[in-house]
């Protein structure tokens, strides 16, 4: 068996996520979930992180460095800072950010890989750990290292502006931090999506009659602004919305109060099948494409698609 971390290290390890919020998850007599990850969550940011015990660990049980693990919506790039120790984490055999554990039972499955996949940091020493924490926690990012395209509303008619907040909205649910409108995406040029989300039917369906506009998931997302809609399993882009938010976590009496935002029936909710599925993603301005727009499916792509041009040009002529 690999070599673990030892005992003080685990203890400030665990030290330093609490002070950020990070509550280390553990069983009930104390012990690790897991005998080769450290995990840890956070409620008001509704994510989990996985910190390796068995990395490159050296005398008296200290790690060379600390290998952490996030959910790929939430991975951040621009959180990574090789002066301050932490690095943007390249499995060596995908030549990507890409790592598989059976262990990442709160992230994505990945079928190249056949079991959850998260994307990693390699960080240095504590002082490095404590950094990243506080940039998850604060959205902090190196605006140098930022890559947000204007939208140019002249160029589309259908799409609206996104929106920071929805101020017509009367009902009380938690908003995601303020803190994360320093960290938002908007991914599109001149108007046009370059990415795609990934929707199950008959959900997608709802949203493009105008009856959904809430896409629950189990996470935040930064993504903000015109994004494609794809139906799951069709390999076709069926329409276009804006993101213009997100809200959460919430409660199950929060999900139930907006049956009608949502479309998840009163009974699934009650059966606890949807529990997971605690944050609104907000969508406005959702329309159909006259005719879907065909695109090749990229290995391992669950939740978003990075289009290709010339798919963007045909989706450019599809809502112009």
């Amino acid at each position: 068996m690999a070599k673990l971390i030892s005992e003080s290290v685990r203890q400030q390890v665990i030290k330093i996520a609490a002070q950020q919020g990070f509550v280390a998850q553990l069983k009930d007599k104390g012990e690790d979930q897991y005998v080769k990850n450290l995990v840890f969550y956070s409620k008001p940011l509704n994510q989990f992180v996985y910190i390796r015990k068995d990395r490159a660990v050296g005398a008296g049980g200290v790690p060379a460095h600390f290998q952490v693990a996030l959910h790929p919506d939430f991975f951040n790039k621009s959180w990574a800072s090789s002066t301050d120790g932490i690095q943007e984490h390249i499995n060596s055999q995908k030549k990507k950010n890409l790592h598989s554990s059976s262990n990442y039972k709160k992230f994505p499955v990945f079928p190249e890989n056949d079991e959850p996949c998260g994307m990693c940091f390699k960080v240095a020493d504590f002082d490095a750990l404590e950094r990243l924490f506080q940039r998850m926690t604060s959205g902090k990012v190196f605006a140098s290292e930022r890559n947000i395209e204007p939208l140019n509303q002249n160029a589309t008619q259908k799409l609206d502006e996104p929106k920071a907040v929805l101020a017509a909205d009367n009902y009380s649910i938690p908003e995601v931090g303020a803190h994360f409108t320093s960290k938002i995406k908007v991914e599109a040029i001149n108007g046009i999506p370059t990415k795609g989300l990934i929707i199950k039917s008959p959900y997608i369906d709802r949203i493009l009659a105008g009856t959904k506009t809430w896409e629950m998931r189990s996470s935040i997302t930064s993504q903000r602004g015109p994004i494609a809609l794809i139906k799951q399993g069709t390999g076709q882009i069926v329409g276009v919305a804006n993101l213009v938010g997100v809200k959460g976590p919430l409660s199950e009496q929060d999900k139930l109060n907006n049956i009608d935002r949502h479309q998840i029936s009163e009974e699934r909710l009650q059966s606890g099948e949807t529990e997971k599925w605690n944050v609104a993603w907000i969508l406005e301005s959702a329309q159909p494409l006259d005719a879907p727009i065909t695109y090749q499916h990229p290995n391992g792509a669950v939740i978003w698609v990075n289009l290709e041009p010339q798919v963007q040009e045909k989706l450019a002529l599809a809502i112009a």
